[in-house]
């Protein structure tokens, strides 16, 4: 598959929407497996409870259960801010706006500022997403959300 800018875009705007609607429940997780490639790792720049730095999930399967036990309480929305396209190395940058909700009254939590850098892959000739390195504005907010 050839790849070039207005792919890359198109298909990382329909990641922001489908990760808000679909990463966070078991049933509709599946669906995700349209964006992650199977050896998928996410590396968050987050120290966790027991001091290790920094938190490396992967493979997809890893991930897609650490999201789904990570949201039994918690709902988060993506809003990418602004997206920066390399379609020569096929990497992206994305200036992300993170709400969190209380998943039983809908309350907001919090909103994080965060930037992603994407790698992205040509895996069964689609777009994935093969690594993922994520940077917080202020990590404790993130680790004091989850059990972690």
């Amino acid at each position: 598959m050839k790849v070039n800018y207005k792919k890359i875009k198109t298909f990382m705007e329909e990641y922001f929407k489908a990760y808000s609607s679909y990463a966070q429940d078991s049933e509709t997780m599946p669906k995700m497996n349209k964006y992650w490639s199977r050896d998928f790792v996410t590396t968050a720049f987050i120290r966790l409870k027991d001091g290790s730095y920094p938190c490396v999930i992967g493979p997809r399967s890893t991930w897609q259960e650490f999201l789904i036990k990570g949201h039994l309480n918690i709902l988060e929305t993506l809003k990418p801010k602004e997206i920066i396209i390399d379609e020569k190395e096929k990497k992206v940058a994305v200036l992300l706006e993170i709400k969190k909700y209380d998943r039983k009254s809908n309350e907001l939590i919090c909103t994080l500022d965060s930037i992603g850098c994407y790698t992205l892959i040509n895996e069964d000739n689609l777009i994935k997403i093969k690594n993922l390195d994520l940077c917080f504005g202020d990590p404790g907010k993130i680790t004091g959300l989850y059990n972690m």
